[in-house]
């Protein structure tokens, strides 16, 4: 049994060493080529970076717009108040899943929404100053916008809060 393992063995030698002879011709020139000489190295031209640009205008610009966001959704609120008051007031004593009751949740989800708009760039807000923070830049700007726009969604949620708990009662 043995004596055939190894007649096969030596019968298929000469196959696998023959299947890893190939031609010369097929593999490239591990020869030194030229733009691998040291006089053919090609270095690139020398220039002069530009400054970089001022990061911080257009940041306070950016506060600036969504100071007047706020602003816009916060007239907005406040010119919708006294609608969502007079539904409120209307409802009061009212029960739950009343017509009257239904009407002031509508108008103070409506309320609800002009706030939110307020809020998103409030969030913006604090993002354009987290960012100067991290980076090293002058927040005071940055700041009495966000500390502005914080005072309005503050008022407007104890409007909101004020009315909810009218309608609870």
């Amino acid at each position: 049994m043995i004596a055939r393992i190894a007649m096969l063995f030596v019968a298929a030698a000469p196959l696998a060493l023959a299947a890893c002879a190939t031609p010369a011709g097929e593999y490239p020139s591990l020869a030194q080529r030229e733009i691998e000489r040291v006089g053919m190295v090609m270095t690139p031209p020398q220039t002069t970076p530009a400054p970089p640009p001022n990061p911080t205008e257009p940041v306070l610009s950016q506060a600036r717009e969504l100071v007047e966001s706020v602003r816009t959704a916060h007239a907005a609120f406040l010119a919708s108040e006294s609608a969502v008051r007079s539904r409120v007031a209307a409802a009061r004593g009212a029960t739950a899943g009343s017509d009257a009751w239904a009407l002031a949740e509508v108008a103070l989800a409506g309320l609800s929404t002009q706030r939110s708009r307020a809020m998103v760039a409030l969030a913006d807000l604090d993002r354009l100053f987290i960012a100067a923070s991290t980076s090293g830049e002058s927040t005071e700007t940055i700041g009495e916008a966000r500390s502005e726009a914080a005072d309005m969604v503050a008022a407007e949620d104890a409007v909101l809060s004020e009315l909810s708990a009218q309608l609870a009662s």
